[in-house]
């Protein structure tokens, strides 16, 4: 994108609503998505920020009055600097207590949509993080009746945000204070945890109380709802006046060494630690799924009710799962046009071509879909898949049959004229019918490329003239009754071998199209058991980090002697160590075969679906 485009804008009647031209584009957007968002007062410097990440000197509007110039939330999307396939979304906020503006419903709004579209929250403040700093920054404290977790009322909706929201990254502007705390240098991030610090009551007086209350009530929400926390501080670009009000045209040599340096090391942080945009925990957010959670999540709360994280999953699941089901059907079909020139000469041809186009398109499937638990959107994609398969199978027999009954045509011409002028009926003229039909018959196979009905054509050919043969026989007045005999028992010994050969045929190629069928079957289990281990594992190392960072909080409790904070987080990271035990269980796996063999039993054969899940999933339960 050459510039920004507005993604959620405000209406006339004070609601939000999603701009069609940025869902257009997030749509065509097919690669994960990193989403950074940049939240805080009006005239403060965020659009400056985000157009270092974007890597160019202007794009966002920066504005150099004190009037507010973003509206809404702005995004730009391009390619990730560091991460290879993969596209970095800048959203540029509406500034936040904008006095024009004058609506505090607004403000909270846009900090809510920032929390929930972002995998990195970038809060951008002045000088200092003191009380007032923190007190600006109420809207965390008002989250919880815009966000739930999960549809059902639940108490631990709030100890669950850290698992869902995004990194915290705290940016000081135009900073004069030194970094000291007792008369010691201190760290940038020191500083944000010593801003952050909770107090605990001097004495049990209700003044006391609520001025604790106060102090603690926002400083406990960052800590809680926030994964990790870091902090940037940056110093005053330059004196100049002139160039601080033109600073989307001026170089970097214009500006203070120390300022280019900080805002370097922001944008390295960022591009790093900023990792891609998730739903419920391992799902990876595209371009296109990020298009649909802004419209779910701008919708629910512009209408005033909560938005509900596990609806959006549960609708986002459907959305994506149906999108998985169509491109990988579309994917088989367009690649068995390219890759098979039809007529194939044998099934097996087929077979293995097919075969490799299903494979490609149950990779596609298998990576797209998400939280098909009960197997349904597989068993329609197995569904589809089969229907068209079994389509150009009957097409590649259709141009088999049709070619092969116009090369009959083409070499029987001068037989077919010899019958209707009676040239067989005399003597001698058995042996005569017999060399044309041999004749025919080795030209017939000499041709190439006649396909898989090329056997059974011939046959019903030389079954049409049967009558004929034994007509033009009985009048053949050179052959005694002895040979007669002698050339029908030769006939019927061919028939029956033909037969033979025939239902041969029709086993082997039935067992072809088993085996067939039970690789097919290996390859679903494989995938599907492989996705869930790997979706399990990565669970497994996100809930570590949870665990990690709660522990982290415990332990600041702790060192505080606030024994109650201490312990309610001592009971969410139990809480996340079981749902690691849960994720390493052994248990998912039996569930995943019987649900997947049930599917597959739908359209596949009993045999090869057993078969396949015996050798990939029985055998190889994790």
């Amino acid at each position: 994108m050459d510039r920004p485009v507005c993604l959620i804008e405000n209406t006339a009647d004070g609601k939000f609503q999603v701009n069609t031209e940025a869902t257009a584009i997030l749509s065509r957007i097919c690669q994960p998505v990193v989403v950074v968002a940049i939240v805080g007062l009006y005239r403060t410097g965020k659009s400056y920020l985000m157009n270092k990440l974007s890597g160019s000197q202007k794009g966002f509007d920066l504005g150099s009055t004190v009037q507010a110039q973003t509206k809404g939330i702005w995004m730009r999307c391009l390619p990730h600097p560091t991460r290879e396939g993969h596209t970095l979304v800048l959203l540029d906020t509406e500034g936040l207590g904008d006095v024009e503006k004058g609506d505090k419903k607004n403000d909270t709004w846009i900090f809510c949509l920032s929390v929930l579209l972002s995998s990195a929250l970038v809060y951008n403040s002045k000088a200092v993080i003191d009380e007032d700093a923190v007190e600006k920054l109420h809207y965390v404290g008002e989250m919880a009746e815009l966000i739930k977790v999960k549809s059902k009322d639940n108490d631990d909706d709030e100890a669950e945000y850290s698992s869902h929201f995004p990194i915290f990254i705290w940016a000081v502007r135009d900073v004069t204070l030194k970094l000291e705390f007792n008369g010691k240098p201190i760290s940038e991030d020191e500083y944000l945890e010593n801003a952050l610090m909770l107090h605990k009551e001097a004495d049990n007086t209700q003044e006391s109380l609520e001025k604790v209350e106060r102090h603690n009530r926002y400083r406990d929400c960052i800590r809680m709802y926030f994964k990790s926390r870091k902090c940037f501080m940056f110093d005053l670009p330059t004196g100049n006046k002139e160039v601080l009000q033109n600073m989307d045209n001026v170089s970097d040599d214009q500006l203070s060494p120390a300022f280019v340096d900080q805002t370097k090391k922001f944008c390295d942080y960022v591009y790093n630690k900023a990792e891609v945009k998730y739903v419920d925990d391992t799902h990876k957010v595209t371009g296109e799924s990020l298009a649909t959670l802004a419209t779910m999540y701008t919708n629910a709360i512009s209408s005033s009710n909560a938005a509900c994280m596990e609806d959006v999953v549960s609708n986002i699941s459907v959305a994506e799962n149906t999108a998985a089901v169509k491109e990988a059907t579309q994917h088989y079909e367009t690649r068995m046009k390219e890759k098979v020139t039809f007529p194939t000469e044998t099934l097996g041809q087929i077979i293995d071509l097919s075969e490799e186009c299903e494979k490609e398109a149950l990779k596609i499937f298998i990576k797209r879909s998400f939280k098909d638990n009960e197997h349904k959107f597989h068993q329609q994609y197995m569904g589809i898949i089969e229907h068209k398969k079994s389509e150009f199978f009957k097409w590649n027999d259709k141009e088999s049959r049709t070619h092969c009954e116009d090369l009959i045509k083409s070499l029987s011409k001068d037989l077919e004229d010899s019958l209707q002028q009676g040239a067989y009926i005399k003597l001698g003229g058995y042996q005569m019918f017999k060399e044309e039909m041999e004749r025919i018959e080795d030209q017939y196979k000499k041709e190439p490329r006649k396909g898989t009905k090329a056997e059974e054509v011939f046959q019903e050919f030389k079954k049409s003239k049967e009558m004929l043969s034994a007509v033009i026989m009985n009048h053949d007045k050179n052959l005694s009754d002895q040979q007669k005999k002698v050339e029908e028992e030769k006939a019927n010994k061919e028939k029956l071998e033909q037969q033979r050969r025939m239902e041969e045929r029709q086993r082997y190629e039935e067992n072809k199209k088993l085996e067939h069928q039970r690789r097919i079957i290996e390859e679903h289990f494989r995938g599907v058991l492989e996705k869930e281990q790997n979706e399990r594992r990565l669970l497994q190392e996100r809930l570590e980090a949870v665990e990690q960072e709660k522990a982290r909080e415990r332990d600041m409790y702790r060192s505080q002697g606030q024994e109650e904070q201490a312990e309610m987080y001592q009971m969410q990271i139990d809480d996340t160590r079981a749902r690691q035990e849960e994720a390493k269980s052994s248990g998912w796996g039996p569930l995943v075969v019987s649900g997947l063999t049930a599917a597959a039993m739908t359209f596949f054969p009993a045999p090869a679906v057993l078969a396949g899940a015996a050798i990939y999933g029985v055998s190889r339960m994790l």
